[in-house]
């Protein structure tokens, strides 16, 4: 067994490339921008913030029900085809706007604090959807 593993350690691997992956099973798009070990802070039926081993950086994020959103709102705004790119902070954003009425109604700072760490990454990384993964839809 030792020996299995000795020789598959020398196998390159190819860089890690952050970028936005849809899960068709799942039904969610999840973004990570570093390859390491990752914590999972589930907000809301949309939202989860992805965290670094420590949980002090925010290293990714995941969008749950993630068709659903999308068809409601993005999909009459594109033009599906292969070469096109689907900025996720937009789509972030019309959900907080939809939600953020209802925390800030209710006091809830931790769910608003929450969507804007994940617009701030999503703009800082410049995180865009291939609409080739648009044609599992």
């Amino acid at each position: 067994m030792n020996q299995h593993w000795k020789t598959n350690a020398s196998v390159p691997t190819a860089p890690f490339l952050p970028h936005a992956v849809y899960f068709a099973d799942s039904d969610c798009v999840e973004y990570i921008r570093e390859d390491s070990l990752c914590v999972y802070n589930r907000i809301d039926n949309f939202l989860t913030l992805i965290f670094d081993s420590t949980q002090t950086s925010l290293i990714g994020f995941k969008l749950n029900g993630f068709r659903e959103k999308f068809d409601t709102y993005m999909r009459p705004l594109f033009e599906l085809n292969d070469r096109q790119f689907i900025d996720l902070v937009s789509l972030i954003e019309i959900v907080f706007i939809e939600v953020g009425n209802n925390a800030l109604d209710a006091g809830d700072e931790r769910r608003k604090n929450a969507y804007k760490a994940a617009i701030k990454l999503a703009r800082q990384d410049s995180v865009k959807f291939a609409g080739s993964y648009l044609g599992a839809f």
